[in-house]
């Protein structure tokens, strides 16, 4: 198993800005990096299965509902490092739009919470320029 924190190479992760109508889908981050930031649902992908099967199965396992992915709307590569100044984490992120397909939203140990958040009400969390940036992207191009 490839180590998550001070990684001999980067780790590839994927994560979903997936629509309900004028609603996105946030996660309250419950690992590091970023532990209880809002965010897109993911994780990192598997060596057996390709990225869209890796982004639809962390968002099954993440949030309990399933989604049809529209396409890839983003790569973007996180680095940060520990207080040694080695890399702490790397991950290079594909990241996707999706629509909501169907289940019922939960939340598991991976994330503190979970919500449908109307596009309208985005402004009251706060997000990451990264997770700004996929949402209008997902926007644009759903």
């Amino acid at each position: 198993m490839q180590r998550r924190t001070y990684p001999k190479n980067p780790l590839i992760g994927v994560g979903a800005a997936v629509f309900r109508d004028r609603s996105i889908l946030l996660i309250k981050r419950g690992n590091p990096p970023l532990y209880g930031a809002w965010s897109l649902p993911g994780g990192r992908a598997k060596s057996d299965e390709n990225l869209e099967e890796a982004v639809k199965r962390e968002v099954e396992e993440e949030c309990g509902i399933k989604i049809d992915v529209v396409d890839l709307v983003k790569l973007f590569e996180y680095i940060e490092k520990g207080d040694n100044g080695k890399v702490k984490f790397h991950y290079i992120v594909f990241d996707f739009n999706a629509i909501y397909k169907s289940g019922t939203l939960t939340h598991t140990s991976d994330a503190l919470d979970s919500q449908w958040v109307d596009l309208d009400e985005l402004h009251r969390y706060e997000l990451t320029d990264a997770v700004i940036d996929v949402i209008k992207k997902g926007i644009i191009s759903g």
